[in-house]
């Protein structure tokens, strides 16, 4: 089977198909204006589900043992709601950004190694995403599912990926071994290209994090007491944290609150003066960042709830 190249501007749509098999159909570009489904002020962010995740032995995954503990100490990240809206609606700009960065040999990952998740629509499985940059644009997506109340797999053999020319994301086709009951693997590829391609979205400034809210310590106590793992603290929600405007203030940015959304200005290279005078020049690297601040978008950010089962 061959690659599968997958636009940047279609791996929103499929964010919700992680848990289910689906076969290959054509991917095309699309806008979708969103501010009607917007989180309100005071929503809930997403919260990590990485306790969930119950690592069993499989006697198809040998190596799963290895993978699952790369996964327990790798900086964990939960992607908000809005990054994804924001990618599919301006997909166009992201794809550019990417292109220009693979292009000007800025392939890293945010992080050497790094664990993505994000919230579902629908379905109550959740996927864990382990991804690692093998070489100067390949990488390695290790993947885990959980099943509420059925069964947890973390899978030992990794999905390959790179960045096409244009800023897609190309999942080459899976080539580990398979369990009998788990049949369409293969189907989870663009699942794996959203992964990449949202981890690829920290280097955009406007792009943060912020710490989980506090757990209280009667709550662990009591899923230590009922035989569960304590609730998973150490990773980082990534929200749309604020848009640069005209004149290069930052201004503080919550989805649904304007009617201008974010847009991506691409990264580049820039020679920048230094040493007597100013006369010597060193070429810098400037990483993308949001811009198109416009009225209405400036409001508090809302406050974080933890809600844990």
């Amino acid at each position: 089977m061959a690659s599968v190249r997958i636009c940047i501007s279609s791996l929103a749509q499929i964010a919700s198909l992680d848990g289910v098999a689906v076969r290959f159909r054509k991917l095309v570009r699309v806008s979708v204006t969103l501010l009607d489904r917007a989180r309100p002020k005071g929503a809930k962010l997403p919260v990590s589900r990485f306790h969930d995740l119950r690592f069993r032995p499989h006697l198809d995954f040998p190596g799963a043992a290895e993978v699952f503990a790369r996964m327990q100490t790798a900086p964990k990240f939960v992607f908000s709601r809005d990054v994804i809206e924001w990618i599919k609606e301006h997909s166009v700009d992201y794809s550019h950004a990417v292109a220009i960065a693979i292009g000007a040999g800025r392939t890293e990952l945010p992080y050497e190694t790094m664990l993505v998740e994000w919230e579902k629509k629908e379905g109550p499985e959740r996927m864990f995403w382990l991804i690692k940059e093998a070489a100067p644009n390949s990488y390695r997506i290790w993947w885990a599912v959980h099943f509420p109340r059925v069964s947890d797999l973390v899978f030992n053999y990794p999905f390959t990926a790179s960045f096409h020319p244009s800023g897609d994301v190309v999942v080459e086709p899976y080539d580990g071994p398979i369990p009998s009951h788990f049949p369409s693997v293969d189907g989870y590829r663009p699942a794996a290209g959203m992964a990449l391609g949202l981890a690829m979205t920290l280097h955009v400034h406007g792009i943060m994090t912020r710490p989980p809210a506090p757990v209280s310590p009667k709550l662990d106590a009591a899923r230590i007491k009922k035989g569960k793992p304590p609730i998973t603290k150490d990773y980082r929600t990534v929200h749309i944290g604020y848009v640069t405007d005209q004149h290069g203030k930052k201004h503080v940015y919550e989805e649904g609150r304007g009617h201008v959304k974010p847009h991506v200005r691409s990264g580049h290279y820039k020679d920048q003066a230094f040493g007597p005078g100013r006369l010597d020049r060193k070429r810098i690297w400037i990483s993308a960042y949001l811009v198109n601040y416009g009225p209405g978008t400036t409001i508090d950010p809302p406050p974080q709830y933890l809600v844990v089962p």
